[in-house]
This record gives structure tokens, sequence and C-alpha cells, in this order.
């Protein structure tokens, strides 16, 4: 959601603080229901800076096999969550599928880089 003021350019939300939000309240809700107390989590979840253009791809490459290391599925266009099928497709998007298809090339690169890795 954006924040309007008449007259004033919309405030873009903090995605970070958002994500802080949702973790505060989910954690007090379970803890409110199963009457326990602190950190749901293991530790907090932390922000790297992308550095390259190479760690950028490792990155769209981890977060797509997530669900394939983690056995939730077999290969990566089995998991619906993914932006990966997205990316594939000509479906419409707000993903920037062009620059991200162009970090690896071209399409048939993208796939090649998903199922050498």
């Amino acid at each position: 959601d954006y924040l309007f003021s008449p007259g004033k350019e919309p405030k873009k939300p903090d995605a970070s603080r958002q994500l802080g939000h949702l973790f505060n309240a989910y954690a007090q809700a379970i803890n409110k229901n199963y009457g326990r107390t602190g950190s749901l989590m293991e530790k907090p979840y932390e922000r790297k800076r992308i550095t390259s253009e190479t760690y950028l791809k490792q990155l769209i490459f981890y977060i797509h096999n997530n669900p394939v290391h983690h056995k939730v599925v077999q290969r990566m266009g089995e998991y619906p969550w993914s932006s990966y099928n997205i990316l594939l497709s000509d479906t419409p998007t707000i993903l920037k599928r062009k620059e991200v298809v162009e970090m690896f090339g071209d399409i048939d690169n993208f796939k090649a880089y998903h199922e050498r890795n």
C-alpha cells in the first residue's frame, strides 16, 4: 500500500520494516496461543549487500533451487510460488523479467545455468 496525502508524493512502504512487523505479530500470536515466550526463529533474518552481478545470479539460482534442495519438489518448475516459471513464460508480471534473463545472456542460458547448478 502507498500512503497518500493531497499534494504530496506517495510514500513507499519500507519492506524490511513491514517484514519485521509481520514476524513480530506472528510470534506474538503463536506465543499467546501456545502459552510460550521468546523468539520463534533461530536467529533474526539478515540482509546482505549484493556486490556483483555474479553474486546476484547465484542468489537467483539459490532462491529458485531452495525448494529442490529441501526436497519440497524434485524440479524447480514444480514449485508454484517461485518466480522461476514466470521468468520462463510470457505471462504479464511486475518482475523485471527482461533484465533478469539478460543477466544470463538469454532464456536458453538462463535455463542452462539453472540446470547445471
